[in-house]
């Protein structure tokens, strides 16, 4: 309980740190971050230490200079049988502030295995979007996989990634996809048809996690900004069964 009301205690001290000259954030970003089993330790680490590099890095600094006011947030997702972690929302403003966001990602611990649930993942960064105190001119989920949606019974109801998709495009958020190929063959297809939603929205494609640190500061840069070219493809903003 103590957890609990210190978390919400951290969370309206960030609200209110937003200009009060502006009702709305200019980018609410969420990272869902897989952590199903085809993640090992070691990869999960390395995703970890790649985010919280990528908001030490001068040019996404940059980006999120240029981007405004920015609401950062993530959510470690796995098997939807079990409760995805979420953490607070983050106030980034002209650049200033990534630094507490960057230490909460490196202190997660991880308690998310199982099947790649990536509907349950992409609907709990949706569930952080839709806080009522939160205003954002343009939402966005940045998630990362590296496998297709598991299809299996389920022991309770789980939110579908069609389910997810929905509820995002009804929603106007955009959510961009990092595949992390490996030897999985066409994966970058699959998340551009199936996952991938909004006019804007696209797919980067890497081949193993030792490109992930590169990547994933190229996606936030594309993401923050979104007049710079990275090496993607554009997907179909329609969910498709």
């Amino acid at each position: 309980m103590r957890k609990t009301l210190l978390s919400m205690a951290s969370a309206s001290f960030l609200f209110a740190a937003m200009p009060q000259s502006s009702a709305c954030v200019d980018i609410a970003l969420v990272l869902a971050v897989d952590g199903s089993g085809s993640v090992n330790e070691v990869e999960y680490a390395f995703q970890k230490f790649a985010i919280a590099s990528a908001f030490r890095d001068r040019d996404v600094l940059a980006a999120l200079t240029s981007a405004g006011v920015v609401a950062i947030s993530a959510v470690f997702w796995g098997d939807g049988e079990f409760a995805v972690q979420k953490l607070d929302w983050f106030i980034i403003n002209g650049g200033e502030g990534g630094e507490p966001f960057a230490r909460e990602i490196e202190g997660n611990q991880r308690m998310v295995f199982g099947n790649t649930d990536i509907g349950s993942g992409i609907w709990s960064a949706l569930d952080l979007l839709s806080d009522p105190r939160l205003c954002a001119t343009k939402s966005v989920v940045n998630v990362s996989g590296d496998g297709e949606e598991t299809i299996a019974p389920k022991r309770r109801k789980v939110a579908s990634l069609y389910q997810a998709r929905l509820r995002a495009e009804t929603m106007g958020v955009t959510v961009n996809a990092l595949v992390i190929a490996d030897d999985k063959g066409d994966l970058a297809s699959y998340y551009s048809n199936r996952v991938i939603v909004g006019a804007s929205a696209f797919v980067m494609d890497i081949r193993n996690y030792a490109d992930y640190s590169t990547a994933i500061k190229m996606k936030l840069i594309r993401e923050l900004s979104p007049r710079i070219v990275a090496t993607l493809s554009s997907g179909k903003s329609r969910p498709t069964e």
